[in-house]
């Protein structure tokens, strides 16, 4: 960490901080108020009443959410403000991995929020968090980030994030392709920004690509029914080979090609070792921590492995049907118990699909008074959106989804084979976990593969680690097929 004095000649406003980060958020709640924005860091940032209103509610858990302590969760949200700085920086954006490109008018917020004792408050606690906004889908890195930032708050108060934010602005810009070394406040980050699939430094044979995205809107929408039951059967007793998966496009009489997110060849991405995790921990699912490895003051990063076994815990058995769901942009309901759990399992929901980049809108975490409301919860139709959500308000208005996981612990992984369909009259809340949907596959399900998902089931198996890499090969063969 540089000395004090060394802070007062960074010059304002940051710009090479701005290749990172947009700006800092700290919200506090008060009993009387709400939730109000207590310091926007920088200073000379902006961003609308309707931004400011809208990180305020998504830096907190629902009040229906069982939270305590200090707990990490991540949200995405419409920000024109953030356009400029994705104009500016344009150049070094352009060759990131599809996934992992920003989006025009889309801004994520990285919370970390505390509850303590106190007994000056009127309910004997406070409640604040601290937000990092950034374009940047980055959320292994902005977790560790926001924890560094947000303890160094708590302490320090404005100056510890001045210090944070000039410590930043000595960071190098993030190229992808290049290997980073990141200082901050003591620790350092190394890491490595994936390249777009295609470029000539890029792992794999090159071709070119195109990515179609869109920013947040939650306007676009079908029309569909509610959810249905549905089966799927395979006597395969293996791994779907590259051929198999082939085959089985034209399994079923009629059957289209899956939607046309990307065109050109991909490369095999590197798939990371995950380490075993505690089934008796508590479900508040973070980034993988074994891909964040700590070696004294080193935190080694990776921005492409994700934790599938661990976010799809109760839904294994139908993981190449939750592929389908997300490859042809389906309406997807992610119901969950905290904001930690919904905003990862829908993060690994658009991954799933890498290299392709997710062709609709998606929120991580949505909360009753977002301005899109309306918009998700007409009966008339379904916004094309993946939406993960804690409030059981959105049990009953949310009912008409055609697509819904209802996430649980580890221990509540289905064993069934069935997608389930909910009885009329029950509320998504009182559903078991698991999946509800009225999609009908084009691929034919690997019961195999399948078996072996649900044998590595206790997250303390022996083989979790081998089967969440053929996990990630599972779902990059079926992406080759897409193509």
């Amino acid at each position: 960490m540089g000395d004090p004095e060394d802070y007062a000649n960074i010059p304002v406003p940051y710009d090479r901080l701005s290749r990172w980060l947009y700006g800092i958020c700290v919200v506090n709640f008060d009993v009387d108020v709400g939730q109000t924005l207590e310091l926007l860091y920088p200073p000379h940032i902006t961003l609308t009443g309707s931004e400011k209103f809208t990180v305020c509610y998504l830096a907190f858990p629902d009040s229906h959410s069982a939270c305590a302590g200090h707990t990490q969760h991540h949200f995405r949200f419409s920000s024109p403000s953030i356009n400029p700085l994705l104009v500016k920086h344009q150049s070094l954006y352009q060759n990131y991995l599809q996934t992992l490109a920003p989006i025009p008018g889309a801004c994520f917020g990285y919370a970390y929020f505390r509850q303590e004792k106190d007994p000056s408050f009127k309910r004997n606690y406070s409640q604040k968090s601290v937000v990092l906004l950034s374009p940047l889908p980055f959320d292994t890195l902005f977790y560790e980030m926001s924890a560094i930032i947000a303890r160094h708050y708590f302490e320090k108060g404005e100056m510890g994030l001045r210090e944070a934010c000039c410590e930043m602005e000595r960071w190098p810009a993030p190229e992808a392709g290049k290997h980073l070394t990141l200082p901050l406040l003591g620790p350092f980050f190394t890491l490595k920004i994936p390249l777009v699939v295609g470029s000539a430094d890029a792992a794999g044979s090159p071709a070119s690509s195109t990515a179609v995205s869109k920013p947040p809107s939650g306007q676009s929408s079908a029309r569909s029914d509610g959810p249905r039951e549905d089966t799927e059967s395979c006597d395969s007793e293996s791994v779907l080979s590259f051929s198999e998966i082939k085959d089985s496009l034209s399994a079923e009489e009629g059957s289209v090609s899956l939607f046309p997110v990307l065109r050109g060849s991909a490369s095999v991405p590197q798939l990371g070792v995950i380490g075993d995790a505690d089934a008796e921990a508590s479900y508040d699912i973070v980034p993988d921590t074994t891909e964040i490895i700590k070696q004294q003051q080193e935190i080694q990063v990776s921005l492409e492995t994700r934790n599938f076994l661990q976010s799809f815990a109760c839904v294994l058995p139908h993981l190449q049907r939750i592929w389908e769901l997300v490859l042809t942009a389906q309406p997807l309901l992610v119901m969950g118990s905290t904001p930690g759990q919904t905003s990862q399992t829908v993060q690994s929901l658009v991954s799933c699909i890498s290299p392709l980049a997710f062709s609709a809108d998606y929120r991580p975490f949505f909360t009753i008074h977002d301005a899109e409301l309306k918009d998700v919860s007409r009966a008339s139709s379904v916004a094309i959106v993946i939406l993960g959500v804690t409030n059981p308000f959105f049990s009953k208005t949310l009912q008409h989804w055609p697509n819904v996981i209802r996430l649980g612990t580890p221990q509540h992984i289905d064993k069934k084979k069935r997608v389930h369909q909910p009885k009329t009259g029950v509320l998504l809340e009182e559903l078991k976990p698991g999946l509800y949907s009225r999609y009908k596959p084009f691929l034919r399900r690997c019961s195999g593969f399948t078996k072996q998902l649900k044998k590595a089931g206790s997250l303390q198996h022996k083989c979790y680690r081998q089967v969440q890499g053929d996990l990630c090969g599972h779902f990059y063969l079926l992406v080759l097929i897409a193509r």
